[in-house]
């Protein structure tokens, strides 16, 4: 049974975004969505469905739209937090992601457009790592067995209708059809994404700008961003990544790790091997906050 008390705090999201911003060409100029109110002018959401928006307009369950004043996006967590003009929305109990295990029952509210609100049960099959091609990595993300009736950015409560996480992406996998980030990386990071210069501490791990997948025992660069440090230092499409600074990478986890010990701004040394040569690619890596402000 899905408790009614989670459709109040759920509220429709719809951004339009510039042509010319970086994300326009893969995410679209016009994106829509759900959100959870976290406060009375609080809104979580996913964050490429706000990523570069000139324009966000939030509708909640009365049809009525509220202006945004800010948005904080943050690319480490994949989150964004929209602060409103008014404080009008009902804030849903918040919940810990902590002692979320497999087997859980967990709910899902979303929105299918302006004032349709949907849910669907299932319960959590997995907690574990997640790696994506777009320079993304969680330690906990949450899998669950809920296919998710609407549209992303939704919440997903347990049985007491309290948020324990914010759902991201549509699974494939069998058993796992629904991938939520955990409602704690937002606890911890919720100070710095309330500042009015946004969520800078979460911007300042070396962003190198393309999309590696793992293949075969090794990372292939299957695109890079335009004018971003890959494509400025010569990357390419079909690149195989070998070490990163001298150390060997043989998946995306591995990557990242070594990526990240660097900082924005700072040079990344990649061996790769491209048309049975083995070469090193100097990448000045950027902060991407900037990139995709």
């Amino acid at each position: 049974m899905i408790p009614r008390t989670a459709v109040p705090s759920t509220v429709f999201l719809r951004s339009e975004v510039p042509a010319r911003h970086p994300s326009a060409a893969i995410l679209g100029e016009e994106r829509m969505g759900a959100g959870v109110a976290v406060a009375p002018d609080r809104v979580l959401t996913a964050h490429y469905l706000v990523l570069g928006a000139a324009k966000v307009e939030v509708v909640g369950p009365d049809g009525k739209a509220r202006t945004v004043r800010r948005t904080a996006v943050d690319h480490e967590t994949g989150l964004a937090l929209l602060c409103l003009e008014a404080g009008d929305l009902h804030p849903v109990a918040l919940g810990s992601a902590a002692s979320v295990a497999p087997g859980l029952p967990v709910f899902i509210m979303t929105c299918t457009g302006r004032q349709e609100r949907k849910g669907a049960t299932g319960h959590v099959t997995a907690v574990g790592p997640f790696e994506a091609f777009w320079e993304y990595m969680l330690d906990r993300a949450i899998m669950t067995t809920v296919i998710n009736p609407g549209l992303a950015g939704a919440a997903l409560l347990d049985a007491d209708a309290r948020l324990i996480g914010v759902v991201s992406l549509g699974l494939a996998a069998p058993g796992r059809y629904s991938l939520a980030i955990p409602l704690d990386l937002f606890l911890v990071r919720r100070d710095a994404m309330e500042r009015e210069d946004g969520a800078r501490e979460g911007s300042q791990r070396a962003w190198v700008g393309f999309y590696p997948q793992g293949f075969d025992g090794g990372v292939v660069v299957t695109g890079v961003v335009p004018g971003g440090p890959a494509d400025r230092a010569g990357l390419s499409r079909g690149d195989l990544v070998l070490s990163v600074d001298g150390a060997a990478v043989s998946n995306l986890r591995e990557l990242y790790a070594a990526m990240w010990k660097r900082s924005a701004g700072e040079a990344l040394s990649l061996q790769i091997l491209r048309e049975s040569a083995i070469r090193v690619v100097e990448v000045e890596s950027a902060d991407r906050a900037e990139f995709y402000r």
